[in-house]
């Protein structure tokens, strides 16, 4: 049986610049681009020094996948496709086409402009990797060469997050990104065709944790936003400033706004702030 080969470039023991380099079937795809964010150095990208110490990717690499735009996840692209240097196609959604650039960019404009680090890419390397940027949409199979098969699959998490299915001959990889499984009042859970794929490599940030329901969580959160604007706004001490609510990642604040959007619909019986659920 011909041997499928799994390399972490990145993220393989932590959380940031996710890159997985899979070998099946004598190709080679990558699997994200992530960026660390716990990094001011070279160790915030991946490792491509794995791949080739000199010269461009180019040459070892059939296809490059990228799951959805968070930064951990397509952060180092541009500078992998323009200062490493790749020019072979890079596949999404097409959401995750559209969002990309536009969290890119602001990051390139924290990085460079406001911190003034080096060794980082530009606003036109940005531009020039989102030019081999191959659209994909949902259960399409796409040929990429006469052996290598892809298709994407709905993956919830954020909007344009994919999972996808590699197929070389008879061999195949399923590999999920970031996944959810459990519907929320923006998105639907992730889904994926029956399959009995060789490899599968899953997410698994959370996979040792237990949370209470999230009807739990949006209750006891509701419940501390109207004690907090019972209050003018303030703290439980009187002299603590105004909160604020701190949105950790993009495609995170469209369920917090929906869950506020049922607040004032007290017909709803969805409705999580009527009396009887407060």
């Amino acid at each position: 049986m011909p041997e499928i080969k799994v390399t972490p470039l990145g993220a393989g023991q932590d959380v940031g610049r996710s890159c997985i380099l899979v070998s099946i079937g004598g190709k080679n795809i990558m699997l994200d681009c992530g960026m660390h964010m716990g990094y001011n150095d070279d160790r915030r990208f991946p490792d491509f020094s794995y791949i080739t110490q000199n010269g461009r990717l180019t040459e070892f690499l059939d296809c490059v996948i990228i799951s959805h735009f968070h930064l951990d996840h397509c952060g180092a692209l541009p500078y992998m496709s323009e200062m490493v240097g790749y020019d072979g196609p890079i596949y999404m959604t097409h959401p995750t086409k559209a969002i990309c650039p536009i969290l890119l960019e602001d990051f390139r404009k924290i990085t460079v402009d406001k911190k003034g680090e080096t060794n980082f890419f530009t606003s036109q390397m940005i531009k020039d990797c989102m030019k081999k940027v191959v659209p994909l949409n949902l259960h399409q199979t796409v040929q990429v060469d006469d052996e290598l098969e892809i298709k994407a699959y709905y993956a919830g998490h954020v909007l344009g997050a994919a999972m996808v299915q590699i197929k070389v001959g008879s061999e195949s990889v399923v590999y999920t990104g970031d996944y959810n499984m459990t519907p929320d009042r923006h998105l639907g859970a992730a889904w994926i065709d029956k399959c009995r794929p060789d490899i599968l490599i899953s997410e698994s940030t959370y996979a040792t944790t237990i949370r209470d329901s999230k009807r739990c969580r949006e209750r006891d959160f509701l419940k501390k936003v109207h004690e907090t604007v019972e209050r003018g706004g303030k703290g439980k001490d009187e002299s603590q400033s105004s909160h604020l609510l701190l949105n950790w990642s993009h495609g995170k604040g469209q369920p917090l706004l929906q869950t506020f959007h049922h607040v004032d619909q007290p017909e709803d019986p969805q409705n999580l702030c009527s009396k009887e659920h407060v």
